[in-house]
Protein backbone atom coordinates (compact mmCIF):
# COMPACT_ATOMS: atom_id res chain seq x y z
CA UNK A 1 0.00 0.00 0.00
CA UNK A 2 1.70 3.22 -1.28
CA UNK A 3 1.50 6.03 1.54
CA UNK A 4 1.89 9.93 -0.20
CA UNK A 5 4.68 12.20 0.67
CA UNK A 6 1.97 14.53 2.90
CA UNK A 7 0.12 11.40 4.36
CA UNK A 8 3.24 10.30 5.71
CA UNK A 9 4.17 13.26 6.82
CA UNK A 10 0.68 13.73 8.79
CA UNK A 11 2.12 10.36 10.54
CA UNK A 12 5.32 11.53 11.35
CA UNK A 13 4.03 15.17 13.18
CA UNK A 14 1.12 13.35 15.01
CA UNK A 15 3.37 10.33 16.14
CA UNK A 16 6.22 12.72 16.84
CA UNK A 17 4.05 15.44 18.67
CA UNK A 18 1.82 12.84 20.82
CA UNK A 19 5.03 11.12 22.39
CA UNK A 20 6.60 15.06 22.82
CA UNK A 21 4.07 16.10 24.81
CA UNK A 22 3.38 12.71 26.65
CA UNK A 23 6.75 12.92 28.09
CA UNK A 24 7.12 16.60 29.23
CA UNK A 25 3.11 15.64 30.86
CA UNK A 26 4.20 12.70 32.84
CA UNK A 27 7.25 14.77 33.85
CA UNK A 28 4.77 17.46 34.63
CA UNK A 29 3.39 15.13 36.93
CA UNK A 30 5.81 13.60 38.47
CA UNK A 31 8.70 15.73 38.97
CA UNK A 32 8.91 17.60 42.24
CA UNK A 33 7.71 21.28 42.14
CA UNK A 34 11.07 23.33 42.33
CA UNK A 35 12.34 26.32 44.42
CA UNK A 36 11.47 28.56 41.31
CA UNK A 37 7.62 27.13 40.76
CA UNK A 38 7.42 27.27 44.26
CA UNK A 39 8.30 30.66 44.29
CA UNK A 40 5.84 31.59 41.86
CA UNK A 41 2.94 29.67 43.58
CA UNK A 42 3.50 31.42 47.36
CA UNK A 43 4.54 34.97 46.27
CA UNK A 44 2.59 36.11 43.27
CA UNK A 45 0.15 33.38 42.14
CA UNK A 46 -1.31 33.33 46.14
CA UNK A 47 -1.04 37.48 45.92
CA UNK A 48 -3.19 40.01 44.28
CA UNK A 49 -4.00 40.26 40.51
CA UNK A 50 -2.93 44.21 41.21
CA UNK A 51 0.82 42.40 42.81
CA UNK A 52 1.27 39.82 39.82
CA UNK A 53 0.27 43.32 37.16
CA UNK A 54 2.89 45.63 38.99
CA UNK A 55 5.75 42.40 39.67
CA UNK A 56 5.00 43.69 43.25
CA UNK A 57 7.40 42.44 45.20
CA UNK A 58 9.59 43.28 42.58
CA UNK A 59 11.58 40.16 41.35
CA UNK A 60 12.11 38.76 37.70
CA UNK A 61 10.72 35.44 39.18
CA UNK A 62 6.88 36.87 38.58
CA UNK A 63 6.72 35.96 34.53
CA UNK A 64 3.22 37.91 34.19
CA UNK A 65 1.09 35.81 31.68
CA UNK A 66 2.27 32.55 33.51
CA UNK A 67 1.54 34.20 36.40
CA UNK A 68 -1.87 35.22 35.37
CA UNK A 69 -2.97 31.79 33.81
CA UNK A 70 -1.48 29.70 36.87
CA UNK A 71 -3.89 31.89 38.66
CA UNK A 72 -6.91 31.27 36.58
CA UNK A 73 -5.79 27.25 36.50
CA UNK A 74 -5.64 26.89 40.26
CA UNK A 75 -9.47 28.66 40.27
CA UNK A 76 -10.71 26.37 38.47
CA UNK A 77 -8.70 22.92 39.24
CA UNK A 78 -7.43 23.60 42.96
CA UNK A 79 -4.13 23.70 43.60
CA UNK A 80 -2.15 21.26 42.49
CA UNK A 81 1.14 20.72 40.65
CA UNK A 82 -0.91 19.71 37.09
CA UNK A 83 -2.85 22.91 37.88
CA UNK A 84 0.44 25.41 38.58
CA UNK A 85 1.91 23.23 35.13
CA UNK A 86 -0.79 23.21 32.64
CA UNK A 87 0.19 26.77 31.05
CA UNK A 88 3.36 25.39 30.73
CA UNK A 89 2.27 22.81 28.71
CA UNK A 90 -0.46 24.59 26.89
CA UNK A 91 2.78 26.20 25.74
CA UNK A 92 4.82 23.30 24.53
CA UNK A 93 1.41 22.14 22.38
CA UNK A 94 1.93 25.57 21.05
CA UNK A 95 5.82 25.06 20.13
CA UNK A 96 5.02 21.50 19.16
CA UNK A 97 2.30 22.89 16.11
CA UNK A 98 4.00 25.79 15.51
CA UNK A 99 7.20 23.90 15.06
CA UNK A 100 5.67 21.27 12.88
CA UNK A 101 3.64 24.10 10.59
CA UNK A 102 7.27 25.82 10.34
CA UNK A 103 9.04 22.81 9.06
CA UNK A 104 6.00 21.72 6.61
CA UNK A 105 6.47 24.91 5.52
CA UNK A 106 10.02 25.16 4.55
CA UNK A 107 10.68 21.95 2.84
CA UNK A 108 8.31 18.64 1.54
CA UNK A 109 12.12 16.25 2.25
CA UNK A 110 11.06 13.45 4.60
CA UNK A 111 14.40 13.50 6.17
CA UNK A 112 14.46 17.35 6.61
CA UNK A 113 11.70 17.32 8.36
CA UNK A 114 12.52 14.40 10.88
CA UNK A 115 16.03 16.19 11.12
CA UNK A 116 14.27 19.33 11.98
CA UNK A 117 11.88 17.75 14.51
CA UNK A 118 14.86 16.52 16.14
CA UNK A 119 16.99 19.58 16.29
CA UNK A 120 14.00 22.06 17.42
CA UNK A 121 12.99 19.35 20.45
CA UNK A 122 16.01 17.16 21.30
CA UNK A 123 17.86 19.02 23.65
CA UNK A 124 17.39 17.68 27.34
CA UNK A 125 18.00 21.05 28.87
CA UNK A 126 15.72 23.03 26.37
CA UNK A 127 13.23 20.39 27.43
CA UNK A 128 13.65 20.47 31.02
CA UNK A 129 11.57 23.78 31.18
CA UNK A 130 8.45 22.46 28.99
CA UNK A 131 6.00 21.03 32.11
CA UNK A 132 7.45 23.41 34.38
CA UNK A 133 5.21 26.00 36.17
CA UNK A 134 7.52 28.81 34.63
CA UNK A 135 7.18 31.51 31.84
CA UNK A 136 9.61 29.69 29.35
CA UNK A 137 7.79 26.97 27.67
CA UNK A 138 4.60 29.42 27.02
CA UNK A 139 6.98 31.87 25.70
CA UNK A 140 8.90 29.70 23.55
CA UNK A 141 5.61 28.46 21.54
CA UNK A 142 4.61 32.14 21.25
CA UNK A 143 7.74 32.68 19.99
CA UNK A 144 7.62 29.72 17.41
CA UNK A 145 4.17 30.90 16.37
CA UNK A 146 5.84 34.12 15.80
CA UNK A 147 7.93 32.82 13.97
CA UNK A 148 5.52 30.76 12.00
CA UNK A 149 3.28 33.82 10.57
CA UNK A 150 6.26 35.86 9.82
CA UNK A 151 7.48 32.47 7.66
CA UNK A 152 3.90 32.44 6.02
CA UNK A 153 4.50 36.29 5.50
CA UNK A 154 7.37 35.93 3.46
CA UNK A 155 5.46 33.03 1.93
CA UNK A 156 2.30 34.66 1.01
CA UNK A 157 2.54 38.59 1.55
CA UNK A 158 -0.58 38.76 3.54
CA UNK A 159 -0.39 41.49 6.36
CA UNK A 160 -2.46 39.50 8.61
CA UNK A 161 0.48 37.10 9.07
CA UNK A 162 2.59 39.97 10.17
CA UNK A 163 0.04 41.16 12.36
CA UNK A 164 -0.20 37.30 14.21
CA UNK A 165 3.50 37.34 14.50
CA UNK A 166 3.54 40.68 16.32
CA UNK A 167 0.74 39.66 18.60
CA UNK A 168 2.35 36.38 19.44
CA UNK A 169 5.80 38.01 19.59
CA UNK A 170 4.38 40.84 22.13
CA UNK A 171 2.94 37.92 24.64
CA UNK A 172 5.90 36.27 24.29
CA UNK A 173 7.44 38.84 25.54
CA UNK A 174 4.59 39.10 28.42
CA UNK A 175 5.26 35.46 29.15
CA UNK A 176 8.81 35.97 30.15
CA UNK A 177 10.86 39.87 29.79
CA UNK A 178 14.10 38.02 27.91
CA UNK A 179 11.67 37.75 24.93
CA UNK A 180 12.28 41.36 24.21
CA UNK A 181 15.50 40.30 22.58
CA UNK A 182 13.26 38.51 20.13
CA UNK A 183 10.62 41.09 19.68
CA UNK A 184 13.30 43.20 18.68
CA UNK A 185 15.12 40.95 16.30
CA UNK A 186 11.35 40.60 14.91
CA UNK A 187 10.98 44.31 13.84
CA UNK A 188 14.46 44.31 11.91
CA UNK A 189 13.95 41.05 10.09
CA UNK A 190 10.29 42.34 9.14
CA UNK A 191 11.89 45.78 8.18
CA UNK A 192 14.24 43.93 6.01
CA UNK A 193 11.28 41.39 3.74
CA UNK A 194 9.37 44.44 3.53
CA UNK A 195 11.96 46.47 2.24
CA UNK A 196 13.16 44.14 0.18
CA UNK A 197 9.26 44.17 -1.82
CA UNK A 198 9.62 47.64 -1.46
CA UNK A 199 12.76 47.97 -3.69
CA UNK A 200 11.49 45.30 -6.09
CA UNK A 201 8.56 47.41 -7.03
CA UNK A 202 5.80 44.90 -5.82
CA UNK A 203 4.06 48.21 -4.37
CA UNK A 204 2.61 50.39 -6.63
CA UNK A 205 5.09 53.27 -7.68
CA UNK A 206 3.18 56.14 -6.31
CA UNK A 207 3.13 55.00 -2.92
CA UNK A 208 5.15 56.96 -0.73
CA UNK A 209 8.12 55.18 1.72
CA UNK A 210 6.79 56.57 4.25
CA UNK A 211 3.19 55.72 3.97
CA UNK A 212 3.98 52.54 3.25
CA UNK A 213 6.76 51.76 6.17
CA UNK A 214 3.88 53.04 8.45
CA UNK A 215 1.07 50.88 7.48
CA UNK A 216 3.61 47.88 6.84
CA UNK A 217 4.83 48.54 10.89
CA UNK A 218 1.31 49.25 12.28
CA UNK A 219 1.13 45.88 13.98
CA UNK A 220 4.96 46.38 15.48
CA UNK A 221 4.24 49.98 16.57
CA UNK A 222 0.69 48.73 18.31
CA UNK A 223 2.24 45.77 19.92
CA UNK A 224 5.15 47.82 21.08
CA UNK A 225 2.58 50.46 22.31
CA UNK A 226 0.83 48.13 24.40
CA UNK A 227 4.02 46.53 25.76
CA UNK A 228 5.53 49.83 27.38
CA UNK A 229 2.13 50.32 28.46
CA UNK A 230 1.94 46.95 30.56
CA UNK A 231 5.89 46.89 31.24
CA UNK A 232 7.43 49.78 31.91
CA UNK A 233 7.01 50.40 35.43
CA UNK A 234 7.49 46.95 36.26
CA UNK A 235 10.96 47.12 34.11
CA UNK A 236 12.26 50.34 35.27
CA UNK A 237 11.19 48.52 38.91
CA UNK A 238 13.75 45.52 38.03
CA UNK A 239 16.06 47.72 36.98
CA UNK A 240 15.83 49.87 39.84
CA UNK A 241 16.90 46.87 42.46
CA UNK A 242 19.09 45.24 40.17
CA UNK A 243 17.12 41.85 39.79
CA UNK A 244 18.03 40.92 36.38
CA UNK A 245 19.62 37.40 36.26
CA UNK A 246 22.68 36.75 34.14
CA UNK A 247 26.09 36.68 34.38
CA UNK A 248 29.17 39.30 33.16
CA UNK A 249 32.12 37.53 32.07
CA UNK A 250 31.62 37.63 28.14
CA UNK A 251 28.51 36.69 25.71
CA UNK A 252 30.55 33.90 24.75
CA UNK A 253 30.88 32.17 27.84
CA UNK A 254 27.62 33.45 29.44
CA UNK A 255 25.36 33.27 26.77
CA UNK A 256 26.43 30.46 24.55
CA UNK A 257 28.98 28.29 25.76
CA UNK A 258 26.89 27.58 29.05
CA UNK A 259 23.74 26.82 27.18
CA UNK A 260 25.83 23.95 25.21
CA UNK A 261 27.56 22.95 28.40
CA UNK A 262 24.34 22.74 30.03
CA UNK A 263 22.64 20.85 26.68
CA UNK A 264 25.42 18.02 27.35
CA UNK A 265 24.01 17.13 30.49
CA UNK A 266 27.10 16.12 32.11
CA UNK A 267 28.04 14.19 29.44
CA UNK A 268 31.55 13.92 28.48
CA UNK A 269 31.75 13.38 25.14
CA UNK A 270 35.53 13.40 23.05
CA UNK A 271 37.20 15.71 25.61
CA UNK A 272 36.83 18.80 27.24
CA UNK A 273 37.03 20.91 24.21
CA UNK A 274 34.06 18.89 22.31
CA UNK A 275 31.12 21.94 23.37
CA UNK A 276 33.85 24.89 21.72
CA UNK A 277 34.13 22.20 18.51
CA UNK A 278 30.10 22.02 18.29
CA UNK A 279 29.93 25.93 18.77
CA UNK A 280 32.87 26.04 15.75
CA UNK A 281 30.36 23.43 13.71
CA UNK A 282 27.15 25.72 14.67
CA UNK A 283 28.95 29.32 13.60
CA UNK A 284 29.71 27.31 10.55
CA UNK A 285 26.39 26.57 9.35
CA UNK A 286 25.01 30.54 10.65
CA UNK A 287 27.30 31.61 8.56
CA UNK A 288 27.08 29.47 5.93
CA UNK A 289 23.31 30.47 5.58
CA UNK A 290 23.76 33.99 6.09
CA UNK A 291 26.32 34.18 3.36
CA UNK A 292 24.39 31.77 0.77
CA UNK A 293 21.07 34.07 1.40
CA UNK A 294 23.00 37.27 1.34
CA UNK A 295 24.46 36.28 -2.49
CA UNK A 296 21.49 34.81 -3.89
CA UNK A 297 19.53 38.31 -2.48
CA UNK A 298 22.48 40.71 -3.99
CA UNK A 299 22.18 38.67 -7.10
CA UNK A 300 18.19 38.98 -6.99
CA UNK A 301 17.26 35.38 -6.16
CA UNK A 302 13.73 36.01 -4.07
CA UNK A 303 12.43 33.06 -3.43
CA UNK A 304 11.49 32.26 -0.54
CA UNK A 305 13.66 29.91 0.44
CA UNK A 306 16.24 32.81 0.20
CA UNK A 307 14.39 35.55 2.15
CA UNK A 308 13.38 33.01 4.84
CA UNK A 309 16.68 31.75 5.59
CA UNK A 310 18.61 35.51 5.72
CA UNK A 311 15.23 36.69 7.43
CA UNK A 312 15.74 33.74 10.15
CA UNK A 313 19.61 34.38 10.04
CA UNK A 314 18.63 38.16 11.02
CA UNK A 315 16.76 37.05 13.77
CA UNK A 316 18.91 35.36 15.43
CA UNK A 317 22.10 37.76 14.57
CA UNK A 318 19.85 41.18 16.33
CA UNK A 319 18.68 38.69 18.86
CA UNK A 320 22.40 38.33 19.91
CA UNK A 321 23.72 41.53 19.33
CA UNK A 322 20.95 42.95 21.41
CA UNK A 323 22.12 40.93 24.50
CA UNK A 324 25.42 42.39 23.76
CA UNK A 325 24.72 45.93 23.65
CA UNK A 326 22.13 45.70 26.78
CA UNK A 327 25.59 44.92 28.51
CA UNK A 328 27.63 47.37 26.66
CA UNK A 329 25.32 50.29 27.26
CA UNK A 330 22.64 49.93 30.07
CA UNK A 331 24.87 47.11 32.19
CA UNK A 332 22.17 44.68 32.15
CA UNK A 333 24.36 40.80 32.69
CA UNK A 334 24.39 38.43 29.59
CA UNK A 335 22.02 36.10 29.39
CA UNK A 336 22.86 32.65 30.89
CA UNK A 337 22.49 29.24 31.49
CA UNK A 338 17.81 29.20 31.22
CA UNK A 339 17.52 32.57 29.92
CA UNK A 340 19.97 32.73 27.08
CA UNK A 341 17.91 29.26 26.00
CA UNK A 342 15.82 31.89 23.96
CA UNK A 343 18.82 31.45 21.43
CA UNK A 344 17.98 27.69 21.05
CA UNK A 345 14.96 27.78 19.00
CA UNK A 346 16.58 30.87 17.17
CA UNK A 347 19.09 29.02 16.03
CA UNK A 348 17.83 25.43 15.56
CA UNK A 349 15.62 26.69 12.32
CA UNK A 350 18.81 27.58 10.52
CA UNK A 351 20.30 24.47 9.63
CA UNK A 352 17.00 23.19 8.10
CA UNK A 353 17.85 26.38 5.77
CA UNK A 354 21.33 25.03 5.07
CA UNK A 355 20.07 21.11 4.38
CA UNK A 356 17.56 23.14 1.91
CA UNK A 357 20.26 24.95 0.48
CA UNK A 358 21.88 21.16 -0.58
CA UNK A 359 19.09 20.55 -2.36
CA UNK A 360 21.33 20.19 -5.33
CA UNK A 361 23.66 17.54 -3.86
CA UNK A 362 20.45 15.14 -2.36
CA UNK A 363 23.23 12.61 -0.87
CA UNK A 364 24.97 15.42 0.90
CA UNK A 365 21.76 16.93 2.10
CA UNK A 366 20.97 13.31 3.35
CA UNK A 367 23.97 12.15 4.85
CA UNK A 368 24.09 15.84 6.51
CA UNK A 369 20.85 15.45 8.23
CA UNK A 370 21.65 11.73 9.60
CA UNK A 371 24.21 13.47 11.59
CA UNK A 372 22.51 15.82 14.34
CA UNK A 373 19.08 13.38 14.05
CA UNK A 374 21.41 10.61 15.53
CA UNK A 375 23.74 12.47 17.51
CA UNK A 376 20.71 14.49 19.39
CA UNK A 377 18.62 10.99 19.50
CA UNK A 378 21.29 9.31 21.30
CA UNK A 379 22.10 11.80 23.94
CA UNK A 380 18.40 12.71 24.49
CA UNK A 381 17.89 9.07 25.02
CA UNK A 382 21.26 8.83 27.54
CA UNK A 383 19.48 12.44 29.69
CA UNK A 384 15.65 11.74 29.32
CA UNK A 385 14.31 11.21 32.62
CA UNK A 386 10.71 11.75 34.81
CA UNK A 387 12.54 12.39 38.23
CA UNK A 388 14.57 15.92 38.32
CA UNK A 389 15.51 18.75 36.69
CA UNK A 390 19.17 19.59 35.67
CA UNK A 391 18.75 23.61 36.36
CA UNK A 392 17.74 22.94 40.12
CA UNK A 393 18.44 19.31 41.04
CA UNK A 394 18.58 20.03 44.86
CA UNK A 395 14.99 19.63 44.75
CA UNK A 396 14.77 16.17 42.92
CA UNK A 397 13.71 14.24 46.43
CA UNK A 398 11.49 17.02 48.21
CA UNK A 399 8.68 15.38 47.54
CA UNK A 400 9.60 11.97 48.54
CA UNK A 401 11.11 13.36 51.91
CA UNK A 402 8.05 14.88 52.95
CA UNK A 403 6.38 11.59 52.16
CA UNK A 404 8.23 9.65 54.04
CA UNK A 405 8.32 12.15 56.71
CA UNK A 406 4.37 11.50 57.45
CA UNK A 407 4.54 7.76 56.69
CA UNK A 408 7.17 7.17 59.04
CA UNK A 409 7.49 9.47 61.60
CA UNK A 410 4.50 9.71 64.70
CA UNK A 411 3.27 13.06 64.80
CA UNK A 412 1.38 13.09 67.96
CA UNK A 413 1.94 16.45 68.28
CA UNK A 414 3.18 19.19 65.66
CA UNK A 415 6.64 19.21 65.00
CA UNK A 416 9.76 21.31 63.45
CA UNK A 417 11.27 20.59 60.53
CA UNK A 418 14.22 22.93 59.40
CA UNK A 419 15.09 23.36 56.09
CA UNK A 420 18.07 24.42 53.73
CA UNK A 421 16.61 27.92 52.00
CA UNK A 422 17.03 26.41 48.52
CA UNK A 423 15.11 23.80 49.32
CA UNK A 424 11.94 25.64 51.16
CA UNK A 425 9.84 26.93 48.39
CA UNK A 426 9.25 23.64 47.42
CA UNK A 427 8.73 22.49 50.77
CA UNK A 428 6.50 25.44 51.48
CA UNK A 429 4.27 24.85 48.28
CA UNK A 430 2.94 20.87 49.62
CA UNK A 431 2.86 22.47 53.12
CA UNK A 432 -0.07 24.53 51.57
CA UNK A 433 -1.78 22.33 49.08
CA UNK A 434 -1.49 19.29 51.42
CA UNK A 435 -2.57 20.98 54.10
CA UNK A 436 0.07 19.37 56.78
CA UNK A 437 0.43 22.32 58.74
CA UNK A 438 -1.03 21.42 61.91
CA UNK A 439 1.52 18.49 61.67
CA UNK A 440 4.50 20.48 60.96
CA UNK A 441 6.11 23.32 60.98
CA UNK A 442 8.34 24.03 58.38
CA UNK A 443 11.56 26.80 58.95
CA UNK A 444 13.31 28.00 56.31
CA UNK A 445 17.22 28.06 57.31
CA UNK A 446 19.70 30.61 55.29
CA UNK A 447 22.12 30.10 57.39
CA UNK A 448 22.36 26.93 60.18
CA UNK A 449 23.57 27.96 63.51
CA UNK A 450 24.19 25.19 66.29
CA UNK A 451 22.84 26.75 69.43
CA UNK A 452 19.35 25.97 67.34
CA UNK A 453 17.76 22.85 68.36
CA UNK A 454 14.73 21.28 66.18
CA UNK A 455 12.89 18.65 65.67
CA UNK A 456 14.11 17.53 62.13
CA UNK A 457 16.07 18.98 59.56
CA UNK A 458 16.90 18.07 56.04
CA UNK A 459 20.27 19.45 54.88
CA UNK A 460 23.25 18.49 53.16
CA UNK A 461 24.82 15.25 55.21
CA UNK A 462 28.12 17.02 55.24
CA UNK A 463 26.75 20.41 56.66
CA UNK A 464 25.74 18.31 59.84
CA UNK A 465 29.25 20.05 61.56
CA UNK A 466 27.20 23.36 61.52
CA UNK A 467 24.52 22.14 63.96
CA UNK A 468 24.37 20.22 67.38
CA UNK A 469 25.37 16.81 65.10
CA UNK A 470 25.60 14.85 68.60
CA UNK A 471 22.14 15.63 69.51
CA UNK A 472 20.60 14.56 66.11
CA UNK A 473 21.08 10.73 64.36
CA UNK A 474 20.05 10.62 60.51
CA UNK A 475 17.12 8.54 59.65
CA UNK A 476 17.13 8.85 55.92
CA UNK A 477 19.30 9.76 53.51
CA UNK A 478 18.45 11.17 49.78
CA UNK A 479 21.08 11.49 47.67
CA UNK A 480 23.88 13.84 49.37
CA UNK A 481 20.98 15.15 51.60
CA UNK A 482 19.90 13.39 54.71
CA UNK A 483 16.84 13.52 57.09
CA UNK A 484 18.18 14.28 60.75
CA UNK A 485 15.97 13.57 64.14
CA UNK A 486 16.62 14.86 67.06
CA UNK A 487 17.52 12.37 69.56
CA UNK A 488 15.34 11.57 72.30
CA UNK A 489 16.73 12.12 75.71
CA UNK A 490 17.16 9.16 77.78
Amino acid sequence: MDISKEKLHQIIFWVAGILLLSYSTIRAFKIPITVDEGTTYLVYVQGSIRDVFLNNPVNTNNHFLNTFLIKFSTMILGDSEFSVRLPSLLGHLMYIVFSFKLLKAISDKTIIIICGIVLLHLNPYFYDFFGLARGYSLSWGLMMGSMYYLYRYILEGKNKFIGWSFVLAGLSVYSILIALNYFLALIVAFNFVFLKDFLTQQVEKKTSFIIYFLKKNSAAILVSVLLFILLAYPVSEVRKYNEFYGEQSSFYENSILSVVNQSLFGQKYFGIDFPHVLIGIAIFVYLSVLIYALRSFFIKKYNSIIVGGLAFGILFTIACWSTIAQFLILGTPYLADRTALIYFPLFSILPIFFFVFLKKRKWLQIILCAIPLMAYTYHFSKCANTFTVREWWFDTNNKDVINYFLENEKLDEKVTLAISGVNSPSFHFYEKIWNIGDKVEMIRKDKLEKNELFDYYYIEEHWSPQISAEHYEVIQRFDSRALFRLKKEK
